[in-house]
């Protein structure tokens, strides 16, 4: 076997394999419940530092009182603003960096996953036990048919593509986080060198919202239903999430919107 190969397999496939596999058992061979029992599992593993990368992104958020101090204090020169500007950023770190970070974390899961539910659409028989753990012997799993295992989901077959619940639901989740997200993002200075020629950042992340979960809902029905599935639930998982820990925030943005909806 190739050496890059076995390197995948061995750090994304059989992890994702095993854990899925212990859980199937542990949940009488339901895979949607095994699903999201696993993409809960990665999800609080990843806990501690999503919440510290959000935390940061509030922190440059508290910065704009600062930033707005420079933009007043340098107005005359555009140099000098811009160099104290990033200054600022680079003592206080870069949330936003930190929070794609945690995305980039999750693509292995992802990847695993969905080779793991291709394994199974693909077995007709008792499922490859080539990568299973020694030390998970003890579960008693070698036997296990893929005949067996509940592959159904609330009316949804997670080894086929098309599901049209989850194409609808997925992408209406992600839209719902970054926009949830996009209330604890810093803006840059609109009178830095340039800015006049910038296009306006909030219509752009508006824009890539939209296109992102329009491709997400294309992705996610030409996958297999599995696929959609722990997409869905690590998306749910991260809007509960930030809703429990930024809660006075939303609460302040709703109440800020609902005002200027008054006056």
């Amino acid at each position: 076997m190739n050496p890059f190969f076995l390197v995948i397999v061995e750090i994304i496939y059989r992890p994702i394999f095993n854990l899925l596999l212990l859980f199937l058992v542990i949940f009488n061979l339901n895979l949607g419940v095994a699903i999201i029992i696993l993409t809960l599992f990665v999800r609080l593993l990843l806990l501690k530092p999503t919440l510290a990368g959000n935390k940061m992104q509030k922190e440059m958020t508290d910065l704009q009182p600062k930033l707005k101090e420079i933009q007043e204090k340098y107005k005359n020169d555009q140099q000098k603003m811009a160099e104290e500007t990033m200054s600022v950023f680079k003592k206080h770190g870069s949330g936003p960096l930190k929070g794609c970070l945690m995305l980039l974390v999750q693509i292995p899961v992802f990847i695993g996953l969905f080779f793991v539910i291709r394994n199974f659409s693909e077995t007709e028989g008792k499922l490859d036990m080539t990568y299973l753990y020694s030390f998970l012997e003890f579960i008693n799993v070698r036997g296990v048919d893929i005949s067996q295992v509940n592959t159904v989901f609330f009316g949804i077959d997670l080894l086929s593509s098309g599901s049209i619940a989850l194409t609808i639901i997925a992408p209406l989740l992600l839209f719902l986080q970054m926009k949830l997200t996009m209330l604890n993002r810093p803006s840059m200075p609109t009178n830095m060198p340039g800015a006049e020629n910038m296009p306006d950042m909030t219509k752009m992340m508006g824009y890539m919202n939209i296109a992102l979960s329009t491709m997400m809902a294309f992705f996610v029905y030409t996958m297999p239903a599995g696929i959609g599935l722990y997409i869905a639930t690590t998306t749910l998982f991260g809007v509960i999430q930030f809703s429990i820990q930024y809660r006075q925030l939303i609460k302040a943005k709703l109440m800020s919107l609902k005002g200027g909806s008054q006056t």
